[in-house]
This record gives C-alpha cells, structure tokens and sequence, in this order.
C-alpha cells in the first residue's frame, strides 16, 4: 500500500504527496513483458510459452486455488527442444536468475529406496531428527514478491514410488516430513515436470524412409502426428490420479528447418559475443549458417545437435586461428570465416 509523505500546507490548503515505498521490488510478473522475454529466448515454442504466461497470469491476480500450487505444469517434448531452459528463463524472470530454483534431478532418483529423499528418513532411521531432504526451502517457498520455482526434471526416470511421493506436493501444496515436525510448504511456487515420453517413438517415425524422402523432398511433417503420439505414451505412462493433479500438460514442438536456422543464427551470436569480450571480432556470414544447418540439424536431437555440430564446423576452427595467430597478449583481431568448396575456412 502506498504510504503519505511530505505533507505540506500552502494558501490554507492541505496538500499530500503520496510516494511508493523506496524498497519496493520492481514488479516481476507482467504478462505482456514476460512473453515477450521468454519468446526472445525459446525458440519455436509460443504455445508453450502461452501456457507458462497464462499460468502466471493465474496467479498474479490471485485466481489460482490457494491449497496448491500456484501452478502443475508437464512439459513433454522429444530432447532439445527447449523444456528445461524454459523453466531457467521463467526463473530469471521471477526470481533472480536462471539457476535459482529448486531442480531436482529424476534421473539420480530411479530407486525406490530414494523416496526417502523427498520426505527425509522416517523416525528411528540415521538422519530422521535432522529432517535432510533434496529441497531447497527457500527457493521453494519464496517470499510475499518472489514466488518460487520447482522442477523435477525428467520425472519418467524416477521409481514409481518417487512419483507417489510427489502426490501430495502437486495435491495440497504441502510435503510433511517424516518425523512429523516440519512442512514443506509449495503454495507460493510454480512446480514444473518435464518428460521425454514419445520421444523414442517420434524418433523412430522421424528416421522412417518415407520421413527422409519426404523431408528431401521439401514436403515436411505435420507436428501433429507427433503430437498424438507423446500424450498417449503421457497417458499410459502416469497413473490416473498422478495425471489428474497436473494443470496443464504442454507439449512442445518438433523443430523444423525455419526454427533450426533462427537457433542457428542465435547459438553463433553467443559464441561470436563471448570471443568479442576477448577481443575477438569473428564475421560470419549466412552461407556458414545454412551449412551448420545442412549438416548439424537433426530433428531427434534438435537444439543439443546442432550446438555439437556449431563447436566442430565453426568453434574449434576458429579456436584454431586465434592460436595461430595470437599465441599471447590480448591484441585485437579480426577473423572473418566462409565456406569454400563445401568446408568452412
């Protein structure tokens, strides 16, 4: 609430200055700017962007039910698309930066003895009265202007009895701890799951003859089919009563070949201003771009490949040059780099 200050009379009038308080955070949740911001970032997955910004939009004006958490949402998508840096970009937007948020690792969790992680050791086990869990309290819970940020990252690779555990966190917005004592409380944080389910078989469909021919062709694929075939393998995956807590599942999209040049153009633009802070000017032109994207691009593995295929065809020569040219010192140079009979020089 604005506060009264400076209050002062002139010509028998009562004049009030009314001021907003001078640590008062900067307002971290609008929606038009928040997707614009995380559009900027993720590449080709405005739906999936939509989702998040309505889920937030949900909570800032308080429409949300106040017993869960602010949000449920499962982002499911074939590998490198973008599901995990989605949720580092909402973290640096609400909070502080893409790293601050609780993530949780399914992949270290594909034990069932490991459910006691979750809720610490029961009473009468070595570590019960300290209550040590994977959680981060504070990022999960946040304060009054910063909510919190939870990703369980890959869930499918969890034990079955790790999701069980996850029941009363996407429920009621609350994990108690075994010994009783202590609540962990998730009703002011975003809590977001992500999962290659349909991923091996959308794969198999993308690798098919008729699916190269008709991408040689320059027919391409309707995402659709694809689409289909992730929320079934969703479906038949998770129980009913898992499924039936989640707020929305989104599923992201399949790169194509425009969305494969647009990350192309954005991955060298990284690597161009991380060598400029070096002294480094590196040009390169549009014909090294469209053969990173021949070469590099690969629908199964999307963003993941052609950053592998961008470090050998453009870093490592590049990394090269420098050498040869700059053994020492830090004087500025200037490489510009082109492909010439097929090979980037």
């Amino acid at each position: 609430m604005p506060y009264l200050t400076d209050m002062f009379h002139d010509q028998n009038r009562t004049r009030v200055k009314i001021a907003e308080p001078a640590d008062a955070p900067a307002d971290k949740g609008d929606p038009t700017t928040l997707s614009h911001r995380l559009n900027a970032c993720i590449v080709g997955q405005r739906p999936a962007v939509d989702a998040v910004v309505r889920a937030v939009s949900l909570a800032r004006v308080g429409a949300h039910d106040p017993t869960r958490p602010l949000a449920n949402i499962l982002l499911v998508g074939p590998t490198g698309v973008g599901k995990t840096e989605l949720v580092r970009r909402v973290a640096a937007e609400l909070r502080s930066g893409p790293d601050d948020m609780c993530r949780i690792d399914m992949n270290a969790l594909a034990q069932e003895h490991y459910a006691a992680s979750f809720s610490g050791a029961p009473p009468g086990y070595a570590g019960s009265k300290e209550s040590f869990t994977l959680f981060d309290r504070s990022r999960i819970e946040g304060d009054p202007y910063t909510p919190g940020i939870v990703l369980f990252d890959e869930v499918e690779k969890a034990d079955t009895t790790v999701l069980r555990a996850l029941l009363q966190i996407l429920d009621h917005g609350e994990l108690r701890l075994a010994n009783g004592q202590q609540t962990i409380s998730f009703r002011n944080s975003y809590v977001f799951l992500t999962s290659n389910l349909g991923s091996r078989e959308v794969a198999r469909r993308r690798r098919a003859l008729w699916a190269r021919l008709a991408r040689r062709a320059g027919w391409g694929l309707r995402s659709e089919g694809s689409r289909v075939v992730v929320r079934n393998a969703v479906e038949r995956f998770f129980d009913p009563e898992f499924f039936n807590r989640l707020d929305n599942t989104v599923v992201l999209n399949e790169f194509d070949d425009r969305t494969a040049e647009e990350l192309t153009r954005r991955e060298i633009e990284i690597v161009t201003r991380r060598l400029a802070r070096r002294g480094i000017v590196v040009d390169i032109g549009s014909d090294v771009v469209a053969l990173v994207c021949t070469r590099g691009f690969d629908p199964v593995y999307g963003a993941r490949g052609l950053r592998r295929t961008i470090r050998n065809l453009v870093t490592e020569p590049v990394a090269a040059a420098v050498l040869e040219h700059r053994p020492h010192g830090s004087a500025r140079l200037t490489l510009s780099v082109t492909v010439t009979d097929g090979e980037i020089r």
